[in-house]
């Protein structure tokens, strides 16, 4: 899910009432039997990081505690402790729209760094670069921990679940500590003075509209004054775009989502890549930190604008099924005939259906008017799904360099592809689970398993790069450029 979809859903969710629904024992095992059947019967990856004898015996032991009368949100809390260890990215829950988010969200913009939460905006009288260590007496580490479970990730990677967290962090408190009408806050100050507030919850619009000001966007950076205007151009906008840095002869172009009208994107970036040539830049910069995935054709595309070889993505794909698991509770699906049937009904093999081909690897060949410059590319823990497959086209090519943090999505695999929505019948949750998985092609097999695709040069942001809004991962390349 895109960054635009979240806000999206999280406003929808900030409307609803505060009325936490009680499931009997019954509803509630209902509602778990239909979660371990879609999970057991349609899940291409499902013992990829936990083994069958594990997974059954937590599925076993968490349905044995559905004995008592038990609310939607516990049990929303209960399967996300399961999904949480299959360790797929893809595979999402979203809590009945049953808790009121309207009145009582979490006050302080936060960012993550090292594991550890620090202001990241001008309020309340706190200075950015502030670390807080406890929150209603509960230290932070505690809490870090507690909400791990509401951020999928591709296997055993928290770089996306640090960045989910930080951007959702009053949503996940609340579901794992329930609603709070005031929170106390223990912090240090950069200057090393322990203070403490008390802050009143506050509407979760006006948390929303406070972190478009996050010294982590580098509005100052940019120089630019208008915070709100910078969001909208540089962090919030899907459509691909250019700025430049004349006296280095280089392109930054910005790609923050690849979930726009495939044909519209590549007109975007014909038109781009034009300007670019006429300006006779010499070094380009792709921007991909906050391109957490859409349509795969459009990182094909937009590669085949900076490299003069061909390439792969993928070696195959495979699905468990070709049936969708326990259709009555779907609410959505897209292209079923299209992605399951026709694409894998001719490919049988043991225990599923495999293609041993990428279907779009004919579209992977250079662009006629394709940069001819040094290429760089920035990615980083947002960075997912079909934006994740780029850093990976880009980790894959000597002649691009990849520069920044760890991205979210998987090095060597990942599910997606066919997701399926669900809506369990008694609580309300929706499930999400993608049935097609996906195995990378990879040039180098060293990378632990688990992890995500891996800068060549990781630069990490640091509390004095959020202090001072300095964007340390951009000024690195640049200053390559200079030599």
């Amino acid at each position: 899910m895109n960054r635009i979809r979240c806000i999206v859903f999280l406003i929808t969710i900030s409307t609803s009432l505060f009325a936490q629904k009680t499931l009997t024992p019954e509803k509630a095992q209902e509602d778990f039997k239909i979660f371990e059947n879609i999970l057991k019967q349609g899940h291409p990856a499902l013992y990829e990081y936990i083994d069958q004898v594990t997974l059954d015996s937590i599925l076993s032991t968490t349905k044995g505690s559905l004995s008592e009368d038990i609310t939607d949100i516990e049990l929303f809390k209960k399967m996300q402790q399961i999904t949480d260890q299959i360790k797929d990215g893809h595979l999402l829950l979203f809590a009945p729209n049953t808790l009121n988010t309207t009145q009582y969200y979490f006050p302080l913009i936060l960012k993550i760094i090292q594991a550890e939460f620090y202001i990241d905006t001008d309020d309340f009288d706190i200075p950015i670069g502030s670390k807080v260590t406890t929150i209603n007496k509960t230290p932070t580490a505690t809490i870090l921990e507690a909400l791990k479970k509401y951020a999928p990730t591709d296997g055993y990677n928290l770089t996306r679940k640090y960045r989910d967290i930080e951007l959702k962090f009053g949503l996940f408190y609340m579901y794992e500590y329930g609603v709070q009408k005031e929170y106390t806050v223990d912090y240090i100050t950069p200057n090393g003075s322990k203070k403490t507030i008390t802050l009143a919850a506050e509407s979760f619009v006006n948390a929303k509209h406070r972190n478009i000001n996050r010294n982590s966007y580098f509005s100052n950076y940019h120089n630019t004054t208008d915070k709100v205007d910078f969001f909208s151009q540089h962090v919030n906008t899907k459509e691909p775009f250019v700025y430049y840095r004349d006296d280095l002869k280089t392109a930054i172009l910005v790609a923050n989502s690849f979930g726009v009208d495939i044909r519209a994107f590549k007109s975007r970036l014909t038109k781009l890549f034009k300007e670019i040539k006429k300006k006779k830049i010499k070094h380009l910069v792709i921007d991909i930190r906050n391109n957490d995935g859409g349509f795969r054709p459009n990182s094909v595309h937009l590669f085949s604008f900076i490299t003069d070889k061909l390439y792969k993505q993928r070696t195959s794909s495979f699905v468990s099924s070709l049936e969708i698991p326990e259709r009555t509770y779907v609410t959505r699906t897209y292209g079923e005939k299209e992605f399951l049937k026709d694409k894998f009904y001719n490919h049988p093999k043991y225990d599923g259906w495999k293609l041993d081909f990428d279907d779009l690897e004919t579209m992977m060949v250079p662009n006629k008017d394709r940069f001819q410059g040094k290429v760089y590319m920035l990615a980083g823990g947002t960075t997912f799904s079909a934006g994740s497959a780029l850093a990976l086209l880009a980790k894959n090519d000597s002649d691009i360099l990849l520069v920044g943090e760890e991205t979210g999505g998987g090095y060597y695999s990942h599910t997606g592809q066919f997701p399926v929505y669900y809506e369990l019948p008694n609580a309300k949750i929706i499930m999400v689970m993608s049935m097609e998985r996906i195995t990378h092609y990879v040039k180098d097999n060293s990378l632990p398993k688990g992890s995500g695709v891996i800068p060549d040069r990781t630069i990490l942001f640091s509390v004095e790069d959020l202090i001072k809004g300095k964007d340390s991962q951009l000024d690195y390349i640049f200053k390559l450029i200079k030599g």
